[in-house]
C-alpha cells in the first residue's frame, strides 16, 4: 500500500489520529486520552427529534409538541408524514400549541389546555403524547399538573414527554420515551402469561410503520421467530398500538432488534416487571442471527423448533454462500464508520461469515461513548475489529461526504487491488474501489440468512464490476473542483430511494448505467 496518493498528494501517515483496535479505541476514550466531543458540524439531532422518532411509532397517537410551531413542523415532515406515506397508514399529525414571543414571557398553558381538548374532540386517538420544546422546558411552564388537571376530561390516555433539545444529548431522547412508555404497560398476570408464553416483543425499533411493498429486516426478524413457532406481541415502537403496550410485559421474552436502542426499554420492563431480555447486535450476518434466535428460543422454550428453524434457512442459501464465501475470503472490505452501530455489525459479519478482513473508518470516537452497551457487547464476545480515524473525522464539515475525508480515504486506500478490496458505505463517495451502499439496497432484507446471502452477492457484484469507472459527473456534483469542503449529503435520501442496488457506475461520457442484481 502506498503512503501517498498522486491525485491528492496527501500523506496518510500525516493525517492519521487512530489506528488499531477498538478496545484501543475504548481505552483511551475512558481515560480522555482522545477527544470524544462532537464538533458542531457533526452533531447529530437534539434531544427533542430523537423522543419524536419513537413517539412517531406509536398507533392511534396523537403529539402535541407544546413550543413554537417550527419545532412541530420538522419532525412532522421527518417522520409521521414520511411514514404514513410509505406505509400507506391513516396520517396522524403532530401539531403544535404554537408559543409566541408573549407565551415564552408569560406561558403557554391557557393554548396546552385548548390544545388538548381540541385534539380530543377532532381525532379522538387512543394517546395524546405532549412533548416540550426548548421554550417550554425554559420558561417552565407546569406541564405535569396541567395534564393531570384535564386527564379527567379526555379519553385519551395523556403522557408528557419532557424532550427538550438542551436537556441531554441525542441518545437520551430514545432512551426516555421508552421508558416513559413503560407506563402505559399493565403488570403481568398468570393468566395473560400463559396466554402470551409464545410470545415476543421486538424492542428498539423506531420510525413507526414498515413499507408495505418492501421486505424489510424487520419483516425478515418476524417471519423467522413466525416460522420458529412464536407469536409476535408488538414491536416497540414501529406503530405498536396501546393495547400492545398495555400487555407487553407478560411476553415470554424482549428481543433488542438494536442493542444500544432496545437496551433502555428491555431493561426497564425487566425490572418493573421480570421480562426476560435477550439482547444482541443487529443480526448482520449469520452468527449475528443464529445468536439472536438462540437467545429468543430459549425464554420461549422452541430449542428444537429453532434448531431446525436455523438447519432450514441455512440449507436453503448454503450452497451460494459457500461459493461466495471461497470467492471472498482473505479480501477487504473498509467500513464507513459514521453509522456506529451498523459499521460493527457489518464487520462483525464480514469477518465472522465470509472471512474478510474488516477496517472501519472514521468511526467517530465520540461513538465509543454512546455506544458502550454495544461495543461492550462485542468484545465480551472477543470482536475487536481494526479502526482507522483521520483528521478529518475531527475538522469542520459532513465528514459523510467531505473533500477532505474523501482525499484522506484515497490515500489510505492507496494502490490496494481493486479487485480485492471493497468499500462499504455511501454512494456519495468515490474511492477507487468498488463501493457497497447498504442503505440503496431495495432488494431488502439485509437481516437473517437471506440478508446475509444478498449481502454477499452485492459485494461479489461490486468487484465483478470493479472495470467500470464511476461517473465523474456525480464526482463532480458532489466534490466540486473549487467547491472546497463542498457536501452533497442532501442527495442521500433520493439516492437510497431511487437507485435500486448497491453499485452505481457509467462508462466515459455515457449515461450512468446501473448494476442491479435479481
Amino acid at each position: 500500500m502506498n503512503n501517498t496518493d498522486e491525485k491528492t498528494d496527501i500523506k496518510i501517515s500525516d493525517r492519521i489520529v487512530f489506528l488499531g483496535k477498538l478496545s484501543e479505541l475504548y481505552d483511551l476514550s475512558k481515560k480522555g486520552e482522545i477527544a470524544t466531543k462532537l464538533q458542531g458540524s457533526h452533531t447529530r439531532a437534539c434531544k427533542f427529534w430523537t423522543a419524536m422518532k419513537i413517539l412517531s411509532g406509536v398507533k392511534n397517537s396523537i403529539v402535541i409538541t407544546h413550543g413554537p410551531s417550527g419545532c412541530a413542523y420538522g419532525v412532522k415532515q421527518a417522520y409521521k408524514l414520511t411514514n404514513c406515506r410509505n406505509s400507506g397508514s391513516l396520517y396522524e399529525p403532530v401539531l403544535s400549541t404554537g408559543m409566541d414571543q408573549t407565551k415564552v414571557v408569560y406561558g403557554g398553558e391557557k393554548e396546552l389546555k385548548t390544545a388538548l381538548l381540541e385534539v380530543e374532540a377532532k381525532y379522538s386517538p387512543d394517546v395524546i403524547f405532549v412533548a416540550t420544546s426548548c421554550a417550554a422546558g425554559i420558561i417552565g411552564d407546569n406541564v405535569d399538573d396541567i395534564i393531570e388537571k384535564m386527564q379527567s376530561k379526555i379519553n385519551a390516555e395523556i403522557l408528557p414527554i419532557h424532550c427538550e433539545g438542551f436537556a441531554g444529548e441525542y441518545r437520551s431522547g430514545f432512551d426516555l420515551v421508552f421508558r416513559e412508555l413503560v407506563k402505559f404497560m399493565d403488570p403481568p398476570t398468570r393468566e395473560m402469561r400463559k396466554k402470551l408464553s409464545r410470545s415476543v416483543n421486538i424492542v428498539g425499533s423506531k420510525m413507526g410503520p414498515e413499507r408495505t411493498e418492501i421486505d424489510t429486516d424487520v419483516k425478515e426478524l418476524i417471519r423467522l421467530l413466525t416460522d420458529m413457532g412464536a407469536q409476535i406481541n408488538a414491536v416497540i415502537a414501529g406503530n405498536c398500538s396501546l393495547e400492545e403496550l398495555k400487555r407487553a410485559p407478560s411476553v415470554a421474552v424482549n428481543c433488542t432488534l438494536c442493542l444500544d436502542i432496545g437496551y433502555a426499554i428491555g431493561m426497564a420492563m425487566l425490572d418493573e416487571f421480570e421480562t426476560p431480555l435477550n439482547s444482541t447486535i443487529l443480526p448482520y450476518g449469520i452468527a449475528a442471527t443464529v445468536e439472536w434466535l438462540e437467545g429468543c428460543s430459549k425464554e420461549l422454550e422452541l430449542e428444537v423448533e429453532c434448531k431446525r428453524l436455523i438447519d432450514r434457512e441455512y440449507a436453503a442459501i448454503a450452497d451460494d454462500f459457500q461459493d461466495l464465501r471461497k470467492y471472498l475470503e482473505g479480501k477487504t472490505a473498509i467500513i464507513e464508520g459514521h453509522d456506529a452501530i451498523k459499521s460493527l455489525a457489518i464487520a462483525h459479519m464480514l469477518e465472522m461469515d465470509l472471512g474478510m478482513r474488516a477496517v472501519i473508518y472514521n468511526f467517530h470516537p465520540w461513538s465509543t461513548e454512546a455506544r458502550e452497551t454495544s461495543i461492550d457487547y462485542l468484545l465480551e464476545t472477543g470482536f475487536d475489529p481494526q479502526i482507522l480515524i483521520t483528521k478529518g473525522t475531527l475538522s469542520f464539515g459532513k465528514y459523510e461526504s467531505m473533500q477532505q475525508t474523501e482525499e484522506e480515504l484515497l490515500s489510505f486506500i492507496g494502490d490496494l487491488d481493486k479487485n480485492s478490496t471493497v468499500y462499504f458505505g455511501s454512494s456519495l463517495s468515490f474511492p477507487c474501489i468498488p463501493v457497497v451502499d447498504l442503505n440503496a439496497i431495495l432488494n431488502r432484507p439485509r437481516f437473517g440468512f437471506r440478508g446475509a446471502l444478498k449481502v454477499a452477492q452485492c459485494i461479489k457484484t461490486a468487484l465483478e464490476y470493479s472495470f467500470r469507472p464511476r461517473s465523474e459527473l456525480m464526482k463532480e456534483i458532489v466534490f466540486p473542483k473549487k467547491g472546497g469542503l463542498g457536501s452533497a449529503q442532501s442527495l442521500t435520501p433520493k439516492l437510497s430511494s431511487e437507485v435500486p442496488d448497491c453499485t452505481m457506475y457509467a462508462r466515459g461520457g455515457k449515461r450512468g448505467r446501473l448494476c442491479c442484481m435479481n
